[in-house]
């Protein structure tokens, strides 16, 4: 896998969050706290001081750099993930940057500046079904990534149609989900409408790939 640029890139998005983080702190009153934990519908129920959350988001974002690192060595990636490498970097890239955001959002609040959670979730979720969708139709099947039902693992061509039908589904997701964060729909932010743009899309996915399979299956 030559040319690769998730790694790289999303450690230096974590460097950025230090970064920003630490500037925040330099001016944060010292009585300052912010938020680690969240409830329901985004509220925050669990405080601590701003170099402790500073520490515990950062941490969480190595978290997950680790995690992405070690994902296709553990599972053992075949030459289809190798082809798809791309897509897995962008949605690397884009979940590091997702929970970049999240975090300034929260040590902000050590300087008074809040911010909209449940909205800023919705954009953020929205953005990255937009991201996966418009790369969907390029995977090739794998063991990693993907719509990995028993129909699309059990032909290559119910694969490659499922992909290419779901994306354009999964960009319109997203852009639904990032409007109502955005409150064009007058949705309440923290609403069920997230679970529902998700959930629904998840379900169509799997319907569509036994829908192409079926159809396979009927031409043989």
């Amino acid at each position: 896998m030559h040319d690769r640029y998730g790694p790289l890139v999303s450690f230096l998005l974590i460097l950025t969050t230090a970064a920003i983080g630490s500037v925040i702190l330099c001016v944060a009153p010292s009585n300052a706290l912010i938020p680690v934990h969240f409830s329901q519908g985004w509220i925050p129920d669990n405080f601590v001081s701003p170099p402790k959350g500073l520490v515990i988001w950062v941490g969480l974002q190595l978290g997950l750099w680790a995690l992405m690192y070690a994902a296709p060595s553990v599972i053992r990636s075949s030459e289809g993930f190798q082809a798809s490498v791309a897509l897995y970097d962008t949605a690397w890239i884009t979940l590091t940057s997702m929970l970049g955001i999240i975090a300034i959002a929260s040590i902000e609040q050590a300087l008074g500046i809040k911010i909209a959670m449940a909205s800023l979730i919705d954009v953020l979720m929205g953005g990255f079904l937009i991201v996966v969708g418009n790369g969907l139709g390029k995977i090739r099947p794998n063991a990693l990534v993907g719509i990995r039902t028993p129909w699309t693992k059990a032909d290559p061509r119910v694969w490659d149609r499922t992909h290419r039908a779901a994306g354009p589904i999964f960009i319109l997701a997203g852009i639904l989900l990032a409007a109502a964060g955005f409150g064009m729909f007058g949705v309440p932010a923290g609403s069920h409408f997230r679970a529902v743009c998700i959930l629904g899309t998840a379900l169509f996915s799997v319907g569509l790939s036994w829908l192409y399979w079926r159809a396979e299956q009927k031409q043989r």
